[in-house]
């Protein structure tokens, strides 16, 4: 079921607004009406899913490192960072690329919020991936989708 195209409206003006806020990242929206924001070493994304017929979900994801060497060492590191965060955790996608994902009810959340699971996010990726790559090799997304790293 579709939520209502005015709530996904207001959802989304309440995002703008959090994200013209935040002085510290720069973001677009994509063709497909989902955001990329970067802060830092992280490129985030934010995608907008129903949920049932009055609410939204906003997933924040960033990918931290792509291309490294996933061994149990590594799992059970990641295992380790996710028992230390207050929100969101860390994940291996079908590529075995390494992300963090944050995901909140939009549809009430506040601005605070809002910027707080992008901020989340970002830290997430800024406290991570170097100690991810300086020991199971890959890259940064940010490597990946820019050609440089930002460091």
């Amino acid at each position: 079921m579709l939520v209502s195209p005015r709530l996904e409206r207001r959802i989304r003006q309440r995002i703008e607004l959090s994200l013209r806020d935040m002085v510290d990242i720069e973001f677009q929206v994509m063709d497909d009406g989902n955001y990329r924001i970067v802060r830092g070493s992280a490129v985030i994304y934010l995608t907008l899913t129903p949920w049932g017929a009055r609410d939204m979900i906003m997933r924040c994801t960033s990918y931290v490192v792509v291309g490294a060497t996933i061994d149990s060492d590594l799992l059970a590191f990641l295992l380790w960072a996710n028992s230390r965060m207050t929100f969101g955790a860390f994940a291996i996608d079908d590529d075995q690329d390494i992300l963090f994902e944050y995901t909140l009810i939009a549809s009430n959340a506040s601005i605070f919020e809002l910027k707080e699971a992008v901020k989340s996010v970002a830290k997430a990726v800024d406290d991570y991936d170097n100690k991810i790559i300086n020991r199971w090799g890959g890259r940064t997304s940010f490597a990946v989708v820019f050609g440089y790293d930002p460091d």
